[in-house]
C-alpha cells in the first residue's frame, strides 16, 4: 500500500519496504534560508552594545528565531498522474499549493500568496478537480476549488467549513464538515457549534444536510464506492463546559503568591542579562526551546498527550492519542450505522473500499473480516492519505 500521512507540520511517505520517508519542501527551506539571512544582516542590532540601544530588546521583545519559523504542510492528497502529490505549505506569512514527483523529488509550485492558508485537500477520482479548506482572516474557514492560480470559495457563512471529499461518479458533489462559529456581543469567537456533515452540489448550488445532532461531531465525511457514508463520531463539548472547578480556584489562590514573585525574578534577571550580561542564577541551565509536547492539537481538540498515553485505548499494545468515543460510523442510505472502529483520528478508503485509520499513534487497515491489521507505528499521525 502507497500512503502518505502529515505528523506536526511534516509529510512522510511510505517507500516500497513500508517505511516512513520524509518529505521536505525546497521553498520552505528557502523560506527559513531567507530568514536566517536578515537576522545576519541585523545581527549587530540584538548583540553587543548595539542591543543596548535597540527598543525591542530594552523591552523584552524577542529576536526572531528563523530555524523556529513554523513552515508546516498542512494538507496532502494523490496528484493528477501516478508517483504525484499535492500538497500546501503554511508559514507566518505566506502559504501556497505546490506538487511534488516521488520519483525524482522535484517540487513544483503551482500558485502562492499572503495570508493564503490551505488544508484538507482532495482531489476528485478524474483527477480534474482538487478541492480544499481555506482558512479566511475573519476566523472562518470556507470550502474552496483550486484553480490555476488560486482558491474560488465555494461555501459561505459564519461557519468552519472543512474536509472536503468528493462523492464517487459525480464530479460536482463533494460531502464536508461544518460548525457555526458562537460569538459574543462584541463579535469575538467564544466557541463552536456541533460539527455536521453536509453534502454541497456544485452545478445546482443545493446544500443538503446529511447528519447533524446536538450531542455529537461528525468529522471527515466520505462516502466509498457502494455510497456508504463513512465518519468519525465524537462527543460534543460545549463551550466552557465544566466551568473553573473550586478545587482549581483555591489552588491557583494558594499559588499566588509564589507565581508573583517567579515573575518578578525573571523581570530582574532579564534586565542583569542586558545590562552585566549575566544571569542572576544558572541552577537551571538554559531555557530548552521549541513547542509544548505535553498538548497536541487533533481534530481542533487540544489532546493532554501524557495523560492519553496513561490512560488512552491500546490497540496490538499501541496506546491511542485520543479517547475510545472517538468513533468511525459506517452508515447506510436507510441510516442504519456501524461501528468500524474506536478512539480514531483520521482515516481514508483505499481503491478496493477498504479503510484505513489512525488512532494517532499507528495506522491499521481493516481486512475482510473486519479486523484491524498493523501497518505502520508512528508518532502523531494527524491525517492519512491512500495514494494507490
Amino acid at each position: 500500500m502507497k500512503l502518505a500521512y502529515l505528523s506536526q507540520g511534516h509529510l512522510f511517505l511510505l517507500d516500497q519496504s513500508g517505511n516512513p520517508k520524509p518529505i521536505e519542501s525546497e521553498y520552505g527551506r528557502e523560506v527559513v534560508q531567507r530568514s536566517l539571512n536578515r537576522q545576519n544582516r541585523n545581527k549587530w542590532k540584538t548583540e553587543g552594545e548595539g542591543a543596548l540601544f535597540n527598543r525591542g530588546s530594552l523591552w523584552g521583545v524577542s529576536r526572531e528565531d528563523p530555524t523556529a519559523m513554523r513552515v508546516a504542510i498542512t494538507a496532502v492528497t494523490k496528484g493528477s498522474n501516478q508517483g504525484q502529490l499535492f500538497y500546501a505549505l503554511d508559514t507566518i506569512t505566506v502559504g501556497g499549493l505546490f506538487s511534488y514527483d516521488v520519483e525524482s523529488g522535484k517540487e513544483n509550485r503551482l500558485f502562492h500568496r499572503e495570508n493564503l492558508h490551505i488544508g484538507d485537500l482532495c482531489q476528485s477520482s478524474d483527477h480534474e478537480t482538487l478541492a480544499c479548506s481555506q482558512q479566511l482572516p475573519n476566523g472562518t474557514a470556507q470550502i474552496g476549488i483550486c484553480r490555476k492560480s488560486d482558491v474560488e470559495v465555494v461555501t459561505e457563512g459564519d461557519s468552519l467549513d472543512k474536509a472536503p471529499s468528493w462523492v464517487p461518479g459525480s464530479r460536482k458533489q463533494l460531502v464536508f464538515q461544518s460548525a457555526g462559529i458562537a460569538r459574543n456581543a462584541n463579535g469575538y469567537p467564544v466557541g463552536l457549534g456541533p460539527v455536521s456533515i453536509q453534502k454541497l452540489d456544485l452545478e445546482s448550488g443545493q446544500m443538503t444536510s446529511l447528519k447533524e445532532e446536538g450531542e455529537y461531531d461528525f468529522l471527515s465525511p466520505k462516502v466509498d464506492k457502494e455510497g456508504y457514508l463513512i465518519f468519525i463520531r465524537r462527543p460534543y463539548e460545549k463551550p466552557g463546559a465544566g466551568g473553573y472547578p473550586l478545587s482549581k480556584l483555591l489552588l491557583d489562590g494558594l499559588l499566588f503568591p509564589f507565581r508573583l514573585a517567579r515573575a518578578l525574578f525573571h523581570y530582574l534577571n532579564f534586565f542583569s542579562l542586558i545590562y552585566s550580561k549575566k544571569p542572576l542564577t544558572t541552577a537551571s541551565g538554559p531555557k530548552t526551546e521549541g513547542p509544548d509536547q505535553r498538548t497536541l492539537l487533533l481534530q481542533g481538540k487540544i489532546i493532554d498527550a501524557e495523560k492519553a498515553m496513561r490512560e488512552g485505548t491500546k490497540e496490538e499494545g499501541i496506546t491511542s492519542l485520543v479517547p475510545s468515543s472517538w468513533q468511525l460510523i459506517k452508515r447506510d442510505s436507510a441510516g442504519n450505522e456501524t461501528v468500524l472502529a474506536k478512539a480514531i483520528v483520521s482515516f481514508d478508503i483505499d481503491a478496493d473500499g477498504n479503510v484505513v485509520y489512525s488512532n494517532g499513534n499507528a495506522i491499521y487497515r481493516i481486512d475482510g473480516s473486519g479486523q484491524p491489521e498493523l501497518i505502520l507505528k508512528a508518532n502523531v499521525v494527524e491525517s492519512l492519505v491512500v495514494l494507490s
